[in-house]
């Protein structure tokens, strides 16, 4: 190592070597902490005194060798050019401890014979780690050789106070040399830097550790310090590893079975090497360095210490439990309990481990099958399909009577997820719980579907404003970090189907945000947000909100439930005339199981309404009829769920067969406002008279309006328009349809040509343009009169002076864009 900032000491040893060489024996005593460059100051000053012509003898403490006794002599006699015969004296003696005069007497004479021809420098690095034989031989050498060309030069790192070391010191011809921590300037020195602020500042101005850091090596540099320092300084380190910000000298003191002040100098060496700083680690994977140093065994030994001790001190569940699931399995009536509490707390990988280890180390039944469900609860919430391990388990669990009743619905829920109907049928007899959520997720298979006790089951009893007043009570209890929340999702969907299409997406956003690191509710959750886009006619966002619902779960991790998101894609695409992507969607495999599901007959409707936009109304035909014999079968036919007989008809009359029964049907069903009944009306239109089909497009318009369906919206003002023919209000409303349909990406009902609507808008007044801008946008009169600060009565005569001058008679035929100035 390249010596820096280290001339001083080197003068002082200079120095030294001079009265040596005048005949007054000297000894150095080096001191430095683990890695400071004690090693190469002692072999550039012995490279030095070589080149003067004295005889340089050198030897290495080593906590290996300290059991061998003599260990560091035997090294030094054997680089001594001592006669033959003092040699053969010494090794002979030094065999037989008892004769150590003799033996030192021996070896002065060889040493003294040394330096009658050259100064001798006897030198020994890592002196503390010494044998106690040699320490002894060593000083009993310096106190005999004071008046011979002899200069001893010991390094030694921090350790506890020695006898060795308070006797060498005593002596009035030792001196002891101190290496100091290079500087910011020094370091930047060292390795040719122009600027060294950082890495002075993480190695503290440790040599070994400022060149590991410049050279990325810095483990290596961290594990020659810890066995440098020795077992009670690496035991330290690694004692720290283990307890992290819970560790402190008594800690770590009761951890190892060490005495406290022991550890206090253990972690002074730590620190003044640098590796420590205020009692932690201060470099980034450190711990990890040091944990990964320590043999399994022993590591797995500390972990488990910690867990009962930081039990014992009344610590976290979380902080126990990671401890022992660090460790080897062990039991003890505490564990359990602290794992299970832990994975409530923890996030989801942490809490499966948790209660894994927990269901390892439970030798109770009934605690053991309470365990599986909740391991197979919480990895629903990231993985479905791993979840389905713990299935079979369960299922002889609720058999047994080991599992609670209460766990029926989740396990019920979980084995239709993986398509395992028979199980669950077995399971969910006479449990009214589970009864329930069949008739609300699996209808097909539910024995009370209408009397199942829920809003769905209001709403599809025809009673929607109770219903979906029913889901806003359900929705506000609901909170999604306990049991899986079937419940809001059927709330939801009560909202969906009941037209409150603003309310059931703002509950998605509110639940989105609930379920935090519950991924599979997020992909539920965004899969609705993605039904509701697209009833209101976003169809970019539907197709987004899609996309994000698969990208948190993969299609295959969906089970039996795929069939919702992957209907919304198929719709989306569709609609926005992206054909080739929407028939990829319609081509991949969907379980056979998913149909006879709540969503079954949203796939089979979207799957129908591909084929009529592709040109297959035969098939599309098919699919609308089985979406209808599935609603049907099960006492699901509300026209809010899915308007698959308006669908049928307009198959029907593209192939020319006849459809106007359907539509009768459907209006017949729906109510006065409803978004079916718009869509009915729009595609009953062309079936009338001239003079009453208008009527119904107007009418279709306005409710679809209302109801914040743009895509429907679009289709009725196009058709709207063409039934008007050459009446001027008709270039109007189809201008107004195309800046609808381009809002909602619906790029199959955008005509090449666009008309101009700018000599209409040009007869109105300013006031008179921003009044109809903010209309055709959807807001109210108040809400108008609120942002042009202007009176409600203002705003209602603006509105009629609008009507008359376009020559429309209801605000949903207002255009789009009439807020511009018309070109010139």
């Amino acid at each position: 190592m390249r010596l820096v900032e280290r001339e001083e000491q080197l003068a002082r040893l200079e120095a030294m070597f001079a009265d040596c060489l005048a005949g007054r024996g000297r000894i150095a005593l080096v001191s430095g902490a683990l890695g400071s460059g004690k090693t190469a100051l002692l072999q550039e000053f012995g490279e030095r005194v070589a080149f003067a012509g004295a005889a340089f003898v050198s030897a290495v403490g080593s906590w290996t060798e300290r059991g061998l006794r003599y260990g560091v002599v035997s090294q030094l006699l054997h680089e001594a050019s001592v006669s033959v015969l003092g040699r053969r004296v010494v090794s002979a003696v030094l065999q037989r401890s008892a004769l150590l005069g003799p033996a030192l007497h021996a070896l002065c004479l060889g040493l003294l014979e040394i330096t009658d021809r050259v100064p001798l420098v006897i030198g020994v690095d890592d002196v503390d780690l010494a044998d106690q034989a040699s320490l002894n031989c060593l000083l009993a050498l310096a106190r005999r050789l004071r008046s011979a060309r002899v200069l001893f030069l010991f390094t030694e790192s921090a350790q506890p106070r020695s006898s060795f070391r308070i006797e060498l010191l005593r002596l009035p011809q030792c001196a002891h040399v101190v290496i100091d921590p290079l500087t910011e300037r020094g370091v930047a020195t060292l390795l040719g830097l122009p600027d060294a602020e950082r890495i002075h500042s993480l190695s503290r101005g440790n040599p070994l550790l400022a060149r590991a850091i410049a050279e990325d090596d810095l483990p290596q540099a961290v594990l020659r310090c810890l066995h440098r320092g020795g077992p009670l300084v690496r035991h330290t380190a690694r004692a720290i590893a283990v307890l992290g910000e819970r560790s402190t000298p008594t800690a770590i003191s009761r951890l190892i079975g060490v005495d406290r002040h022991a550890i206090t100098h253990a972690l002074r060496v730590l620190t003044a090497a640098g590796l420590l700083g205020g009692g932690r680690f201060r470099h980034a994977g450190t711990r990890d360095t040091v944990l990964a140093d320590a043999p399994p065994t022993q590591r797995g030994s500390l972990h488990a210490r910690a867990a009962r001790m930081l039990h014992d001190r009344g610590e976290a569940a979380e902080v126990v439990a990671w401890h022992l699931l660090e460790g080897p399995p062990r039991w003890h009536e505490w564990v359990v309990p602290v794992l299970r509490a832990a994975a409530e707390r923890g996030r989801a990988d942490f809490a499966t481990r948790c209660l894994e280890l927990a269901r390892k180390s439970s030798v109770d039944p009934a605690e053991k099958a309470a365990i599986t469900a909740d391991l197979a609860q919480r990895e629903f919430r990231s993985n479905p399909l791993a979840a389905g391990r713990h299935l079979s388990a369960l299922r002889e669990a609720l058999r047994a009577g080991h599992l609670d009743r209460s766990a029926t619905v989740t396990v019920v829920s979980q084995l239709l997820w993986h398509g395992r109907t028979d199980d669950a049928l077995v399971l969910a007899r006479d449990d009214p719980d589970a009864e329930r959520f069949l008739a609300s997720a699996h209808p097909a298979l539910a024995r009370w579907r209408r009397h199942s006790n829920s809003p769905l089951t209001d709403l599809l009893g025809r009673q929607d404003s109770a219903a979906a007043r029913r889901a806003e009570r359900v929705l506000r209890g609901s909170r999604l970090a306990g049991e899986m929340p079937w419940a809001a999702v059927f709330a939801v969907l009560t909202l969906i189907y009941a037209d409150r299409l603003e309310s059931a997406a703002a509950w998605c956003e509110r639940l989105l945000h609930q379920a935090g690191d519950n991924v599979t509710w997020q992909a539920m959750f965004s899969g609705l947000r993605a039904e509701v886009a697209l009833r209101q006619g976003d169809l970019r966002a539907a197709r987004r909100l899609a996309m994000v619902a698969f990208g948190l779960l993969p299609p295959h991790a969906w089970g039996t439930a795929v069939a919702g998101p992957l209907s919304c894609l198929v719709l989306a695409c569709t609609r926005s005339g992206q054909y080739a992507e929407a028939g990829e969607y319609v081509g991949q495999p969907v379980p056979e199981a998913a149909l006879q599901t709540r969503f079954g007959p949203h796939y089979l409707y979207a799957r129908g309404e591909y084929h009529l936009a592709t040109d297959r109304p035969d098939l599309a035909l098919a699919d609308f009829r089985a979406c209808g014999e599935l609603m049907l079968a099960w006492g699901q036919d509300h026209p809010g769920v899915l308007p698959w007989r308006v669908q049928a008809a307009r198959a029907l009359l593209t192939l020319g067969r006849p459809a106007r029964h359907l539509l009768i049907d459907q209006l017949e069903l729906t109510t006065s406002r409803s978004r079916t009944r718009g869509f009915a009306l729009r595609v009953l239109a062309p079936l009338c008279d001239p003079a009453v089909r208008t009527r119904m497009l107007a009418e279709s318009a306005e409710i679809l309006e209302d109801r914040g369906d743009r895509f429907g919206l679009a289709h009725t003002l196009a058709d709207l328009s063409t039934a008007l023919g050459d009446h001027p209000r008709a270039r109007m409303i189809a201008r107004r349809a195309w800046h609808v349909a381009h809002d909602c990406d619906a790029q199959p009902l955008l005509p090449a040509d666009v008309p101009d609507e700018a000599g209409q808008v040009e007869a109105l007044t300013e006031a008179q343009r921003r009044v109809a801008a903010l209309a055709a946008d959807g807001h109210t009169n108040r809400e108008i009169a609120r942002r042009l600060f202007v009176t409600t009565s203002t705003v209602e005569q603006h509105l009629t002076h609008v009507y008359r001058k376009l020559d429309i008679k209801h605000r949903s035929e207002l255009p789009a864009g009439s807020h511009r100035r018309p070109r010139r």
